[in-house]
């Protein structure tokens, strides 16, 4: 029989899923919309998938690939590719072909697709600061090492399952 504790760990993770999971704007996409200038792009940037926010943000960098995209962010060429024809359609994003690589698809940022990206990275601090504040201030280093050590061994099995 499951402890009291890990049944109520495994509805708390159950509910965080359904909520991600739902086609509502998350609270990133909110903040960010809220935090960009542009009323045009805030409303573009509410309806982006996270993947299609992370491939902006990769995008920061330079040109890249989707196979290369996909590697770095660690999701499916698939996704990286869904989420770079709809940026492209919104004119977030370019794709071209180099003149010696005729086979391979570059994207880049357009001057919009970089708006978007730099809120998104501003939104990354902003959670991870509140967070780590919020977590050192109600409990200790001892404790969160913890907490660590669970989710690495959740996230272990959530992979093997």
């Amino acid at each position: 029989m499951a402890s009291q504790a890990a049944e109520e760990i495994y509805q708390i993770i159950r509910r965080r899923r359904a909520s991600r999971s739902s086609n509502s704007a998350t609270t990133e996409q909110r903040w960010i919309a809220y935090h960009l200038a542009d009323s045009y792009l805030a409303e573009l940037a509410s309806g982006l998938s996270i993947i299609a926010m992370h491939v902006l943000s990769a995008l920061e960098k330079g040109e890249s690939t989707g196979i290369d995209l996909a590697k770095q962010l660690g999701v499916t060429r698939g996704g990286v590719t869904r989420a770079a024809k709809r940026l492209e359609k919104f004119q977030l994003i370019t794709a071209n072909h180099h003149s010696d690589d005729r086979k391979k698809l570059y994207y880049s940022l357009t001057n919009e697709g970089r708006q978007i990206a730099t809120v998104h990275d501003q939104m990354h601090r902003h959670l991870k600061e509140t967070l780590v504040t919020a977590m050192t201030a109600k409990y200790s280093e001892d404790q969160l090492q913890l907490v660590a050590h669970f989710l690495k061994d959740l996230e272990t099995m959530e992979e093997q399952f």
